[in-house]
């Protein structure tokens, strides 16, 4: 603290001293007292700064009012899809066939599925199902991978009264990276 404190008086003299000295030179013929007491205002008012903008931190907007701890939330595709599954199936139903030229929505899902997998597979194991498709089995687990090499498993793994479970286990499989 003491170190600092002689170290800014030592600029603050020299700053004095030389605005003074160029003034004089410049034939300005000013008042040095005054000079010494602009400098010394100036000088207090960018080390008051200095020191504030040591101790405040900035503010984020664009993370205002997010959970801290974003690790354990769920994928905003799954998250999707979780919503879907709360949704009774008359109501998904009636919504499809409001919206025509649209694919079955189980067709949808898988492929929403199959669009996390491969993006948490890039993400957080950095491997590429198709370019190592040993490693992706590794990282997927033996049920994941049935999934997405097996059309029949993929299939029943989407129906509603297994699609939870398909869910859990994409969850645990993206969770399995920030638990390592």
């Amino acid at each position: 603290m003491k170190e600092r404190a002689g170290q800014r008086v030592g600029v603050t003299v020299g700053a004095g001293t030389a605005t003074g000295v160029a003034m004089v030179l410049l034939g300005m013929e000013p008042r040095l007292a005054l000079v010494g007491c602009v400098v010394v205002a100036v000088s207090a008012t960018v080390w008051l700064l200095v020191d504030l903008a040591n101790v405040v931190l900035p503010v984020f907007w664009h993370n205002y009012g997010t959970v801290a701890n974003t690790s354990a939330r769920s994928d905003r595709s799954v998250q999707m899809l979780q919503t879907r599954l709360r949704t009774p199936a008359r109501r998904r139903r009636r919504t499809a066939v409001l919206e025509h030229g649209r694919a079955d929505p189980a067709d949808e899902i898988t492929v929403t599925l199959l669009d996390v997998i491969e993006d948490h597979l890039v993400t957080e194991h950095g491997i590429d199902m198709l370019l190592d498709p040993h490693a992706a089995a590794e990282a997927l687990g033996p049920e994941l991978t049935r999934f997405v090499t097996d059309s029949t498993s993929r299939r029943s793994m989407a129906q509603p009264r297994t699609l939870a479970r398909t869910l859990t286990l994409i969850e645990d499989f993206s969770d399995q990276k920030h638990l390592a």
